[in-house]
């Protein structure tokens, strides 16, 4: 299998030069015949861009992220708001249009990790909804050496306050939700599993999971940048909600993902992170971000270890899929 680069003086994304016949039966033969090449690309550059063949739905999508893995995972402890389309394809996350989805690694704060992530592209909207990457190798290797010594050595923790979806509404997801299970016990077993720790609480349940800030890719050896502080953090929230107006206690951004409900991040030795450095990172990780237009058909095979995936705000109709694996 042969890639180009699709940007110029951009290591990232390779695109993957197809066969002539572009039809979905094609594109699936194709992709099982080069899984390996496939995978191996996306494990250099981080992400390989498949464009040009006929994607054209849910299933098509479902068959050719199968042909490329076979073990296509679930969306289970996910704090996003998506829409489960086939047994293990869902939409890409539905926050409002208007809101920007920062760089990030999908589910490093969860009980599990996905190592490939897909996205197709049904419908590309015509006013932005680009979905920029950036390689977490470079963001590492651009950020202060203080900032890395103290996330690195330190690691994070992930506080979150999910509410009861047979109380009061709340914030996000409920844990019925979060962890696709209505019985306590599956949700416990679930964070037993993952090594975390939690509560039940008057409104739901409280969780902590502690994680790496910076990883080592598997094959390459190299330190990625591997974490979602800046979005946890309850000082510096990246999507807004419409919850935690007037003097409700459960709205208390002053304790969100502790004695309120709401996210929260810290060290994982407890010690609260500076938001000056969080700042930084962002600023840092817009700075190495690559962003180019979605094409209808478009799949994105993305590394979650090597690069971090967002998404623009945009205007107008917009269909994005995500398989994990």
């Amino acid at each position: 299998m042969r890639t180009t680069a699709l940007l110029d003086r951009q290591p990232m994304p390779l695109v993957a030069e197809i066969p002539a016949d572009r039809s979905v039966s094609s594109a699936v033969a194709w992709a099982a015949a080069n899984r390996d090449a496939i995978q191996a690309a996306a494990g250099s550059a981080g992400v390989l861009l498949l464009r040009g063949f006929g994607i054209d739905s849910a299933e098509s999508f479902d068959a050719l992220c199968r042909a490329i893995e076979p073990d296509l995972r679930r969306y289970t402890g996910g704090d996003s708001p998506r829409t489960g389309v086939t047994d293990r394809v869902y939409t890409s996350t539905e926050y409002d249009a208007s809101q920007d989805v920062l760089l990030h690694n999908e589910l490093s704060y969860a009980g599990w990790s996905p190592r490939l992530v897909f996205f197709g592209c049904l419908v590309a909207a015509p006013d932005g909804g680009e979905t920029p990457v950036a390689d977490g190798r470079e963001v590492y290797r651009r950020l202060p050496a203080d900032i890395r010594e103290r996330f690195e050595s330190r690691g994070v923790a992930y506080l979150q306050h999910l509410w009861d979806a047979d109380g009061e509404p709340g914030i996000g997801k409920s844990w019925q939700e979060t962890f696709e299970t209505t019985r306590r016990d599956e949700a416990e077993a679930y964070l037993e599993r993952s090594g975390m720790t939690w509560e039940w609480t008057d409104y739901g349940i409280r969780t902590r999971a502690v994680k790496p800030a910076v990883v080592n890719h598997a094959l390459t050896g190299e330190p990625c940048w591997w974490n979602q502080a800046d979005q946890w953090h309850r000082g510096l929230a990246s999507v807004k909600t419409s919850f935690g107006a007037g003097s409700d206690p459960r709205f208390d951004p002053a304790t969100a993902g502790e004695a309120a409900l709401g996210n929260h991040v810290t060290y994982g030795d407890g010690g609260e992170i500076d938001p000056a450095d969080l700042e930084t990172v962002r600023r840092i990780t817009r700075e190495a971000e690559v962003t180019f237009p979605w094409q209808a058909g478009d799949v994105m095979v993305i590394d979650n270890v090597l690069a971090m995936h967002g998404r623009r705000p945009f205007k107008g109709p917009r269909r994005i899929l995500v398989a994990m694996a």
